[in-house]
């Protein structure tokens, strides 16, 4: 499934043994607040979700995406990756609820953005484990301005700035 500039709320549900992608892409401009939930009800149930965004100018996007985990050996993760330019702001929220009636659930969420200039962003990744029966649970969060040594790597090697940091954001993005 790939939602492309996501906006407004979604609740998914996964059943037994179904495995579901989902893709998120933001790359346009404007500022949109998005809040994704899916539900693993089933056992065995699977749910990855990869999205990459990007702010530029005066946006400011927000995502809050949730996995909840109520079944048997289920697995989910959550891998956000951004750039954020100018004066925009980008902000990521990830969570994943084991819930007491999950059982040996595998649960990862990560999340990392880059800033360009005078962007901002906020990160916060929520692992909440309401059950002692789980096989793996893990987060994380980076959030960092762009490395100025790789632009003047780049520069150096006769690549103009704004190709350096195109460069830089299409490699991070990847």
């Amino acid at each position: 499934m790939e939602l492309i500039n996501p906006e407004g709320q979604k609740v998914i549900k996964v059943a037994d043994n179904q495995s579901l992608n989902i893709t998120l892409q933001d790359f346009e401009p404007g500022s949109r607040d998005f809040q994704l939930t899916v539900e693993l009800l089933g056992d065995q149930a699977e749910c990855h979700i990869h999205g990459r965004a990007q702010t530029h100018g005066s946006d400011r996007k927000s995502w809050q995406v949730k996995q909840i985990f109520q079944g048997t050996e289920q697995i989910g993760s959550i891998d956000l990756r951004g750039t954020a330019e100018d004066q925009s702001f980008l902000e990521f929220d990830g969570a994943a609820t084991l819930a007491q009636t999950s059982v040996d659930a595998d649960a990862n969420i990560e999340e990392r953005i880059i800033l360009f200039d005078d962007a901002k962003g906020r990160s916060l990744p929520v692992l909440r484990v309401e059950t002692d029966k789980v096989k793996s649970a893990s987060h994380g969060a980076s959030i960092a301005p762009v490395d100025r040594e790789q632009i003047l790597y780049l520069q150096s090697r006769g690549i103009a700035s704004d190709e350096a940091h195109d460069m830089l954001k299409t490699g991070f993005l990847s």
